[in-house]
């Protein structure tokens, strides 16, 4: 008679029959569901780091790319992942209710089981990189399978992945993985500074070439990450800084490094990102507003930047030139 599960082999095993549906998680019905699954796969697989970038193409197809540090995925099992039944945790007891009863924290299912239910709800999905760090990146037609819009008008953005991220956070126990989510060009910058991807000393001190800039964006696209060339130079030069870490600091006390943003649950503003304008693109806007100033017979005198969550606010100063000898 054949048992509950067939071995897969490094660890890994194929779950049948009724074992297979209760360590199931529950249907998945909305993109917010299917990154919450995706990172549990991530903390199952013990990863102390995970970076979340995320995109959305066309209004319409949410690209998601999961990277993490954990215990990877053997090259020859990376795309049995994807198949029904597949787990890591064949051996570990679960409660007798059927998972889609019990609190999501409560189904242990491990590395592998939820990403069949994942794959079958999105456009694409595929292990970019198996180990070192492990890299999943999945795409959504979210008129097929929509996002949860915020409640809040003041946000133009309608994603509510972030508040998907801090839950994940608060279900995880007092030790949840650090975790980080911003856009591919932010993530980018915060693999360099965790040296998840390596650079030379000189790209470090922001003077890398086109050939080191190639590189680390052979090594990003390996990853999942779509970043322009140019993009990977301003990262270089620390033109675009590294996505901060979530923490929910009125669950379990908040962490960050120094000098970086700690988003915190319940009290960051909500309405958008903090743009950095680099010197270089300040240099061109004031070229822009000095040359409008003097097709006025104005002159230029000063140029402030403020930026704020959602908004970047430019001050420009202009006086007439004859008042200089008054």
């Amino acid at each position: 008679m054949e048992g509950p599960y067939r071995d897969l082999g490094a660890g890994f095993a194929r779950l049948s029959g009724v074992e297979g549906l209760r360590r199931s998680p529950g249907r998945i019905r909305s993109v917010e569901d299917a990154l919450f699954e995706l990172l549990r796969n991530s903390r199952d697989a013990g990863a102390r780091n995970v970076y979340v970038a995320s995109s959305l193409g066309a209004r319409r197809y949410r690209h998601l790319v999961v990277i993490d540090d954990g215990r990877g995925i053997p090259e020859t099992h990376k795309h049995l992942v994807f198949e029904p039944g597949v787990t890591t945790r064949h051996l570990n007891p679960v409660p007798e209710a059927p998972a889609q009863d019990l609190p999501r924290t409560h189904a242990p299912h491990g590395a592998g089981l939820s990403l069949y239910h994942v794959k079958n709800v999105a456009l694409s999905a595929e292990v970019l990189s198996a180990s070192s760090p492990t890299a999943i990146k999945v795409v959504f037609d979210t008129r097929y399978l929509p996002e949860k819009r915020l409640q809040s008008n003041a946000r133009p953005s309608k994603t509510n992945l972030l508040a998907t991220l801090t839950r994940f956070l608060a279900e995880s126990g007092p030790n949840p993985p650090r975790l980080y989510h911003a856009s591919p060009s932010r993530i980018l910058s915060r693999l360099l500074n965790h040296r998840i991807i390596q650079t030379s000393q000189e790209s470090q001190e922001g003077q890398g070439n086109d050939g080191e800039a190639r590189l680390v964006r052979e090594a990003a696209l390996g990853l999942g990450l779509e970043v322009s060339l140019r993009t990977v130079q301003r990262v270089l030069a620390d033109g675009i800084p590294a996505a901060g870490e979530i923490a929910t600091s009125n669950v379990y006390g908040g962490r960050g490094e120094a000098g970086e943003k700690t988003l915190v649950a319940g009290r960051d503003d909500p309405r958008g990102p903090i743009l950095s304008v680099g010197a270089e693109d300040l240099a061109e806007i004031r070229a822009v507003l000095g040359r409008a100033a003097e097709s006025s017979y104005l002159e230029l005198a000063g140029l402030d930047v403020e930026a704020r969550p959602g908004e970047v606010i430019l001050r420009a100063r202009v006086y007439e030139r004859e008042d200089e000898y008054e």
